[in-house]
């Protein structure tokens, strides 16, 4: 048997295990989905309320509406919790543990993210299908291509999502203000992904800025991609996703380095 295969029969496992600890706490899981619902909502709320009957930088009613389905469901698909978990283990000591396990700890939370979002997608993609169908509305002008852009875009997103959130989490090796400081990232996130506005809505040239970031790329340009609104300017998907491979790259050797140097930082009795 080669190290591939090895290594893919090892994730197997561990999707197996962590499907079965999913289902085993699906109410909480299905109660956590619906709590992600509230933002998105209320934003939507708030946009409809202030455009009324008219638009607004090209958006009325209907866009507004699609945008903020797309934000829905893109955070669910993409949105990385491992900072909460990491701060926990490592103050407590009980990553121990998982360091002494014959497969690097990054692989179980990559896993648990692959079926938590997997669980999601079955029930979110389904149910926005039948909605479009009985309210035609609600679908998006969405083509085969800009599906497949779509999922790419996603997986990107996803991949620079959990790579920040896992830094994050990492700080705990330093000091135990690791989730206060995610929490600072996150409020800059929440303003300057498109999740609370299209960032057309921003001042002129922000879009631009937002390039250089790791904001628009994980949530603003998955829902952008999949309302077709970048259908008619090639180079602005071209940029989001060398953004996205840029970052992807950068964090992981960032989150390289910075797990070398946590690792002779660390220390714990017990676990």
């Amino acid at each position: 048997m080669n190290r591939l295969t090895l290594f893919l029969n090892k994730y197997a496992r561990l999707f197996q295990v962590e499907w079965s600890v999913m289902l085993a706490y699906r109410s909480e899981s299905l109660i956590w989905m619906v709590g992600a619902f509230v933002q998105p909502l209320i934003s939507l709320a708030v946009w409809l309320t202030i455009s009324g009957t008219g638009s607004i930088n090209g958006y009325g009613a209907r866009e507004y509406i699609l945008y903020f389905l797309g934000v829905l469901l893109v955070e669910r698909l993409t949105r990385s919790w491992d900072v909460w978990e990491l701060d926990q283990d490592i103050r407590e000591g009980t990553f121990s543990a998982k360091l002494l396990r014959p497969f690097h700890p990054i692989h179980w939370s990559v896993t648990q993210n692959l079926v938590y979002k997997s669980f999601f997608a079955l029930l979110m993609v389904p149910a926005w299908l039948v909605l479009g169908w009985l309210f035609p509305v609600l679908s998006p002008a969405a083509n085969l291509s800009s599906v497949l852009l779509f999922t790419l875009a996603i997986i990107g997103s996803s991949a620079v999502r959990f790579l920040t959130g896992y830094m994050f989490g990492l700080l705990a090796f330093w000091t135990n203000r690791a989730i206060s400081i995610f929490l600072i990232y996150e409020m800059a996130h929440l303003l300057l992904s498109g999740r609370i506005a299209p960032l057309s809505m921003y001042p002129d040239g922000w879009l631009e800025w937002s390039l250089w970031l790791p904001f628009y790329a994980t949530v603003g340009f998955p829902v952008e991609l999949l309302s077709g609104r970048l259908s008619d300017n090639p180079q602005w998907i071209v940029l989001g996703f060398c953004s996205q491979i840029v970052w992807i790259a950068m964090l992981g050797l960032a989150l390289r380095l910075q797990w070398r140097a946590g690792l002779k930082k660390y220390g714990a009795v017990g676990g």
